[in-house]
């Protein structure tokens, strides 16, 4: 996450970093992206940047989890639920074009990197909305008895991850056949699994 430095600096220059690293990401692959290039181009010093942020990872998952926190946000507005919404925003009108393009870095980007945001802060802090509504599903008394809400945050999180890799693996890059896939499991597996039958 970056550090309070960060987040004390005026809204336009913090825009400037982030279309900056936009910038940067969107036309590099991830490896060959460095800490000059994005200083070069939002036009702060190296030493300004380590004030900000540990490294790239740590300014590339910030700037992802925002655009996915944007996503889910108006998800959950329109329907009043994240999880159990089957029907999908297009990212065409929610996020700006910019926003857009960052966003289809993911699927190029490191294992490594993937990993600390499916299995680290950056998981918990996107996903605690995730949270808040297997609380509330517990307690309105939809979900099974047996369902440890803990457990199932878990493996909801870590399926992304698995989705994603299988995915790469099968060289499966058409949007809506991914889309498609996803909303398949979490619908007829994942909360066929957690939820109670009516």
């Amino acid at each position: 996450m970056p550090k309070q430095t960060f987040f004390n600096l005026p809204s336009d220059k913090k825009e400037k970093i982030t279309l900056a690293a936009y910038e940067i990401f969107t036309k590099e692959e991830y490896e060959k992206v460095s800490i000059r290039s994005i200083t070069g181009e939002a036009e702060i010093s190296i030493g300004s940047f380590y004030k900000y942020f540990d490294d790239k990872d740590d300014l590339y998952l910030y700037l992802l989890s925002n655009i996915e926190k944007k996503i889910y946000a108006k998800e959950k507005e329109k329907t009043g639920y994240f999880l159990m919404n089957s029907e999908v925003i297009p990212i065409e009108e929610i996020c700006t074009p910019e926003e857009i393009e960052f966003n289809r870095t993911w699927y190029r980007a490191p294992i490594e990197v993937m990993m600390k945001f499916y299995f680290g802060k950056y998981s918990k802090e996107l996903n605690s909305n995730v949270m808040d509504e297997l609380v509330e599903l517990k307690n309105s008394g939809k979900l099974k008895d047996s369902v440890d809400i803990d457990f199932i945050f878990h493996i909801y999180a870590t399926s992304m991850f698995n989705i994603l890799i299988y995915f790469r693996d099968n060289n499966i890059t058409d949007v809506n056949e991914k889309l498609k896939m996803k909303i398949n499991y979490y619908t007829e597996l994942f909360l066929k699994g957690i939820l109670k039958t009516e």
